[in-house]
């Protein structure tokens, strides 16, 4: 493009330098990069543009990426959007300046953390006992910081690039999986919602799972994105094509290799659906006790095991003589083992624990949970943030629980996830390697309304089934419970927003996958290669100095 006043010079073609001073683009790019027939030709024409249009071109792509990254996850869940989603803004750190691989990285991630956890806001001002002002406030400082995540990633691509060319490319999936594994770890880590996770409802490919875990399905498909971007820069029919076999494959992959054991147990989900107003003060809080009785102690089956959800209700098992008689009785009733959500005390605080009654109605196991949700359960920098105490609804802070603990059921071991801790790969394994034959998951989801996150919690106990190859019983308060198969396939659940029960037959597993035995190596093995990048990047920086 030549500039509108220059003089034309011979054979009507700029001179490098005019070009490079017109695109704005680093020094390392050249007029032959206009010509159709070059590798990068494409890019080019982007960088073509007057410098106005191609930041704003460059911003819009951005912003598209962020919205189709929230549009593949649940909900609304179009998760074939996940192969392409990362295509626009790839495309443009394909061929960026330093500050536009940094503004368009910033604009996706501020998309994607709105787009995909706006509930954070809702939750806090409903809920929370916030303002609608100091609740947006609260909502737009977590992704104001979260979306410095995508910035990183940009960066290192980047940098990628700028050593390597077109090929740099090809580093995205290990360096996506390195920084989603830096937001699992980070500040005590939120691995809410990884883009793997928009991938789960390909069951085949999912089971890729039990080896990598969910990380393995964030390099799936991020790679598949760079691989299209790579084909489509470099004309690469190779890259393209791998691209579309990996879609294909995982369109229509079967779960391979599948093996059911032969230790059934009839279960009980009871999905208490109390609101989160329920008024606590006699009549009212005897009549619903009553309720959920006759609820958990109805029905044609009987029973092996009962479970409540996580205590959406000041329940106390051990303190409150009245309470605790209600679940004995529920237990003695059905000559099954009960669990129970309640709170309890753990030193000077109270615990968020989970209780099982045998079915003479002894306790013969607790565990309290040990990672503990951020401005719901206590206050982080509390002195910094002090208006966030409104959120905690008991007196004080919970105090974390310090034990993996399982319990016995009929010869067989049980382990309880309590609510937040599902997000968590790693703690949820430990569980399993420890011995546990079935996962339990209790959950309170009444705070998150009718959002997405319901679908989004429930989505990431999928994935905690498939990677343990554990059945997984799922009881919310105010739903979605659920009984996942060891392969991810939900068997039955219920509904946002009943009080019903849920019945159906797990079976006990002993046998232990990849992941549950060594946990992220596969993604740790990611971040490996992207510190040898680094590190191998400084050193011949630093030869060529010395040259």
């Amino acid at each position: 493009m030549i500039a509108k006043n220059s003089p034309p010079r011979r054979g009507g073609v700029s001179a490098p330098s005019e070009a490079k001073a017109q695109t704005g683009w680093s020094d390392r790019r050249d007029v032959k990069l206009c010509r159709t027939d070059h590798p990068g030709a494409s890019a080019a024409r982007l960088s073509r543009h007057p410098s106005s249009a191609r930041r704003g071109i460059g911003l819009a792509c951005g912003i598209v990426s962020g919205i189709l990254l929230v549009l593949s996850l649940p909900k609304p869940d179009l998760y074939p959007l996940a192969w392409v989603a990362l295509v626009p803004w790839l495309y443009v750190i394909s061929s960026a300046t330093l500050h536009e691989v940094v503004t368009v990285a910033y604009a996706a991630g501020v998309v994607f953390f709105a787009g995909t956890f706006y509930w954070i806001s809702e939750t806090m001002a409903i809920y929370g006992g916030l303002s609608i002002t100091l609740a947006i406030g609260v909502g737009a400082l977590f992704v104001i910081v979260f979306a410095l995540y995508f910035v990183l990633f940009a960066l290192g691509l980047h940098l990628a690039i700028k050593q390597f060319g077109a090929g740099g490319l090809l580093f995205a999936a290990p360096l996506w999986v390195s920084v989603e594994l830096l937001r699992s770890i980070l500040l005590s880590g939120f691995p809410w919602m990884l883009s793997g996770y928009s991938l789960v409802p390909y069951t085949g490919i999912l089971q890729m799972a039990a080896w990598t875990g969910i990380y393995g399905l964030s390099f799936v498909a991020t790679a598949v994105n760079s691989l299209i971007v790579y084909g489509a820069t470099s004309r690469s029919k190779m890259a393209l094509g791998i691209a579309a076999a990996v879609i294909l494959t995982a369109r229509f992959l079967p779960v391979l290799a599948e093996t059911r054991p032969d230790d059934p147990v009839p279960v009980r989900l009871v999905q208490t659906n109390i609101s989160l107003d329920q008024p606590w003060k006699q009549p009212d809080s005897d009549q619903l006790l009553d309720e959920l009785g006759k609820l958990s102690t109805g029905g044609n089956t009987r029973p092996k095991l009962v479970t409540w959800p996580e205590t959406p209700a000041p329940f106390y098992l051990n303190a409150d003589a009245g309470f605790r008689g209600r679940m004995q009785a529920i237990a003695r009733r059905l000559e099954a083992y009960f669990l129970v959500g309640y709170v309890d005390a753990v030193g000077e605080g109270p615990s968020n624990s989970a209780g099982l009654l045998d079915p003479k109605g002894d306790q013969v196991s607790r565990y309290d949970k040990m990672h503990l949700v951020p401005f719901g359960e206590y206050v982080p920098f509390k002195r910094l943030l002090f208006f966030a105490e409104s959120l905690t609804r008991q007196v004080g802070d919970f105090i974390p629980g310090a034990e993996y603990t399982i319990a016995s059921l009929d010869g067989h071991r049980i382990s309880t996830a309590i609510c937040y801790e599902s997000i968590f790969p790693d703690l949820v394994r430990r569980f399993v390697k420890r011995g546990s034959e079935l996962l339990v998951v209790i959950t309170n989801d009444g705070w998150f309304g009718e959002s997405s996150a319901p679908y989004q919690h429930l989505r990431m106990g999928v994935v905690r089934a498939v990677e343990n190859r554990r059945y997984m019983v799922r009881t919310a308060n105010t739903g979605i419970s659920a009984i996942i198969d060891p392969y991810g396939r939900i068997e039955a659940s219920a509904p946002i927003g009943i009080r019903t029960i849920l019945d159906g037959t797990v079976h006990f597993r002993s046998d232990r996958t990849f992941y549950t035995e060594y946990g992220d190596v596969f993604a740790y093995a990611n971040a490996i290669l992207v510190a040898g990048l680094l590190v191998w990047r400084e050193h011949a920086r630093r030869n060529r100095r010395t040259i």
